[in-house]
């Protein structure tokens, strides 16, 4: 048998009862791969082989892996109690109590199951409250994969300012009323909603934009968000799904003394379980506990499961220990400085970017501030890369643009490791350009 026998027999099987043999084109990593086992840091795969993990189930594994304290209190719940469905648990009030306390724009909040559940909730919870239909969103960004948004995330230069889909089968006359804008330009948004009136129900936004890599919203531009959806009446919506918790336990409107009327979370909130949270202010989400004449309805077997409610109680108790954040940034920082050092050494045009534990490789120079400034990555380099690292038994994101991870679990010499097949790697994306 081949290293790989058990793998790709699998895979195999999977191919004949699931459409394309994963469960989301976006979960390939161009070889049959079938992970068995995963602690900390690290996946193991079907024949045995470690790998080390910079994918983080696209951030969520924020404590790594497996965390002792995740996994005791999920079993803890699980003995006690599973899904019940009717009434309540004081362990979705102790949960909801501790977001509120920590998270500036929540007067109260509620639970769903995924964090593309909790943008379209959000959505439809502004429009119900503004009367709005329209909604306003940024080239490049991505909320979910539900009609209102799932468009003009990663498109051609052709497309840039066209209705782009990210999926056939999407309904038009939803995604009509979504206007996409560029990133960091206020005068774009305030224009749209002065030529709309009373008409536009949101501005959504990430306050940075991992979904084209490490694109940083302006302080200023923020600002501005803020103001002119005020005096319009329109709410602001910060998608906080990969921020929120991962870069400050108050997500990343706590850094930066800009608060939204409403946040969406997910992901790193419990550390590899189901979640999706909407979060507001309380005139808004009060909406959401009614019924009758002004409800919006937010439904759900799944939402507050215990399970997952213990695992955001767990993964709050580890984010707040003293110097959890610090670490994470500090790791995070040693990872970037490295690889500019190896790109610098190497002649490669290129740069890291990311923030906190966020982390990719652009591979262009210069300044980005917008989606269009990304057009500039040189793509085929950058799978060049991402491949090679994946062959080195790294667990990364296959695509261009696509953000990267740490978790609490990494430590330096892993980093070290990482760096030295960077270093490897980016020797022969040099050659042909020194040949």
């Amino acid at each position: 048998m081949t290293s790989s026998s058990r793998n790709e027999a699998i895979a195999a099987r999977a191919e004949k009862v699931i459409p394309g043999g994963h469960l989301s084109p976006n979960r390939k990593l161009g070889r049959p791969v079938v992970f068995t086992d995963a602690s900390g840091p690290y996946l193991h795969d079907a024949d045995g082989q470690r790998y080390s993990d910079y994918h983080c189930a696209f951030g969520a594994n924020v404590l790594g892996h497996k965390h002792p304290a995740v996994v005791a209190a999920v079993k803890a719940v699980s003995d006690e109690i599973d899904l019940v469905g009717a009434g309540m648990l004081e362990l979705e009030v102790e949960v909801a109590e501790r977001l509120v306390a920590a998270i500036p724009c929540a007067e109260q909040v509620s639970f769903c199951s995924s964090g593309s559940e909790a943008t379209y909730h959000a959505l439809r919870l502004a429009r119900a409250v503004t009367g709005g239909r329209h909604i306003v969103k940024f080239q490049g960004g991505y909320h979910g994969w539900h009609d209102y948004v799932a468009m003009n995330g990663q498109s051609s230069r052709q497309m840039l300012g066209s209705y782009d889909p990210m999926s056939d089968g999407m309904l038009y006359d939803a995604a009509r009323y979504t206007k996409i804008v560029p990133y960091n330009d206020a005068g774009a948004v305030e224009a749209f909603i002065k030529q709309n009136p009373g008409d536009v129900a949101a501005v959504i936004i990430e306050p940075i934009a991992h979904n084209m890599g490490a694109v940083a919203a302006h302080l200023t531009f923020l600002q501005d968000l803020r103001r002119i959806t005020r005096e319009h009446g329109v709410v602001l919506i910060f998608d906080e799904v990969i921020t929120g918790f991962r870069h400050a336990l108050g997500g990343y409107q706590s850094l930066i003394d800009v608060t939204p009327d409403l946040a969406t979370f997910g992901k790193a909130a419990t550390s590899g379980y189901p979640i999706g949270i909407v979060a507001g202010r309380r005139d808004m989400m009060e909406r959401l506990g009614r019924t009758g004449e002004g409800a919006v309805f937010m439904g759900g077997t799944f939402n507050g499961t215990p399970a997952s409610m213990a695992a955001v109680k767990a993964t709050l108790d580890e984010l707040a220990k003293p110097g959890a954040y610090e670490r994470l940034f500090e790791l995070g920082d040693y990872l970037r400085t490295g690889i500019d050092a190896i790109i610098a050494r190497r002649g490669i045009r290129a740069q890291a970017a990311g923030f906190g534990s966020v982390w990719l490789v652009y591979f262009f120079q210069g300044a980005f501030n917008e989606y269009r400034d990304l057009l500039d990555n040189d793509t085929e380099l950058d799978m060049r890369f991402r491949r090679a690292l994946i062959d080195e038994r790294h667990v990364f994101q296959p695509a261009p643009l696509k953000r990267l991870y740490l978790s609490m679990s990494h430590r330096r010499e892993i980093v070290d490791d990482t760096l030295d097949r960077i270093d490897t790697i980016m020797a022969r994306l040099a050659a042909p350009a020194a040949a």
